[in-house]
């Protein structure tokens, strides 16, 4: 699978970088080409205009026109083109070749110039017509401005073009191609490890994925940077962490239900095998127990069951418009006499508000698992506050308790089953680690949220928000 992932993005880096090089290898070779062309007729056009006027020069005099073919050979030595002086009739007044100097010019539109001359092949002498456009031309004028002709450089019949190597545009080709593959070898060769680096982190990913699929939950990966493959180790990291916890918290579910179980079916046994060896009547005070015994493990069984549900998305609720005030007072009555064997004293503040939409009894039962958290982790002479207050389309209510707070380390873990900032199993500072976890989905299944507010030594405060009645 990585093999084929690299292989694939070199695949891809390959094909941009063949591609660009082609692209860039036909530009360049068309530019060169037009940049060429446009240099030789820029130095065609300056060489034929300065052999105009050494021309014109020479012509100064009589005897110069009398000599004007002898003088268009001379100056053609300079060039190698064959040189012809036009009249303005179209004549040949004078050429550097005699068989050019029985010849006839047309001009033509723009540039173009139709040449008909004599040409000898294989001892026959033919009449040839040709069309050059663009030749290289310059007006031959005396002193006084009057025009003589014009000169033009022809090329002789059959020959290679002008101004350059018959092998520059194939040697041109050549080192460019050359360029284009030795950077293609390099481009290749630079995507071929930097492919393989980019993946190194996938590997390392794909590797600690598969030995944490098979229940080595301690694996880990390095996160050497901050982009997306980055993000991808921070979140992989992130998710190990989290199945390590919930792995954690699996493993002591057995333990910590067998814990909350074995106190009261304990009771119930040794009191049961009492009456029956009738080391114990069944008394008043006996039955009372049991009950007691009985209905502890009852709330047990009916806690795990709510939080199922209301986990699992399939809690009924009846909603209906509700004051808070009302709430809060139910809640405060319930669990009065509990604040009072512990010496604790419960206030609330909560003014005038607008009723919300909330099925009674589970909001009931969230503000009554607050109180009693709060009362237990409060000691004796604390207060417990309950307050609320409107916040746009939401009421929010807060119970606020004097403790000694919880550290920060356990603040993102409270709401989580069988969690317990106190390590220890008793009931008395860590009760079953169901009560938050409840509050949390039944709020949740109000659409409202809950969070925690705390620090060590100031107490702690649970506020959580419900939507207002329309």
């Amino acid at each position: 699978m990585r093999r084929s992932l690299q292989l694939k993005l070199f695949a891809v880096a390959a094909f941009a970088v063949v591609a660009a090089l082609v692209a860039a290898w036909l530009f360049t070779r068309q530019a060169a080409r037009i940049e060429f062309r446009r240099y030789e007729v820029t130095e065609s056009t300056a060489h034929i205009e300065g052999l105009a006027e050494l021309l014109a020069a020479r012509l100064a005099s009589d005897e110069g026109l009398a000599h004007l073919n002898a003088t268009l050979a001379e100056l053609r030595r300079s060039d190698a083109r064959e040189l012809v002086l036009i009249g303005p009739d179209g004549a040949v007044l004078g050429a550097s070749a005699p068989e050019l100097a029985n010849g006839r010019a047309t001009l033509g539109p723009g540039a173009q110039l139709t040449f008909e001359r004599q040409v000898k092949r294989g001892g026959l002498t033919a009449h040839t017509r040709e069309l050059i456009v663009g030749g290289p031309r310059a007006s031959v004028k005396r002193a006084d401005g009057i025009s003589i002709g014009t000169l033009i450089a022809l090329p002789p019949p059959e020959a290679e073009p002008v101004g350059r190597p018959p092998a520059f545009g194939a040697a041109f080709d050549r080192r460019v191609l050359l360029a284009a593959v030795v950077s293609g070898l390099v481009a290749l060769a630079l995507a071929w490890a930097l492919s393989r680096r980019i993946l190194e982190p996938v590997g390392a990913l794909t590797d600690a994925a598969r030995r944490l699929g098979r229940g080595d939950l301690s694996q880990r990966v390095t996160v050497r940077s901050r982009d997306e493959i980055g993000e991808l180790s921070q979140a992989f990291n992130a998710m190990a962490d989290s199945l390590a916890r919930q792995e954690a918290l699996r493993r002591t579910l057995v333990t910590d239900v067998a814990h909350e179980l074995r106190t009261p079916l304990t009771n119930l046994r040794g009191q049961i095998e009492a009456v029956e060896d009738g080391l114990v009547a069944p008394s008043a005070d006996t039955l009372r127990s049991l009950g007691e015994d009985v209905r502890l493990l009852a709330r047990l069984v009916d806690d795990l069951q709510t939080l199922s549900v209301a986990q699992d998305g399939g809690l009924v609720l009846e909603r209906a418009p509700i004051a808070v005030r009302e709430l809060v007072s139910a809640a405060i009555d319930g669990v009065q006499a509990t604040a009072a064997e512990h010496r604790l004293v419960l206030r609330a503040h909560v003014p005038e508000l607008p009723p919300v939409s909330a099925d009674p009894v589970r909001i009931g039962q969230v503000l009554r698992n607050l109180l009693m958290n709060a009362i237990t982790h409060t000691p004796e002479g604390g207060t417990i506050e309950v307050s609320a207050r409107a916040s746009g389309a939401t009421v929010e209510i807060a119970v606020t308790d004097s403790g000694s707070g919880i550290p920060a380390e356990h603040l993102a873990h409270v709401f989580e089953r069988f969690y317990r900032a106190d390590p220890s199993r008793t009931r008395a500072t860590g009760g079953a680690g169901l009560g938050l976890a409840i509050v949390k989905s039944l709020v949740e299944a109000h659409g409202g949220v809950v969070r925690v507010e705390s620090a060590p030594g100031a107490g702690a405060t649970f506020r959580f928000t419900l939507p207002r009645a329309m």
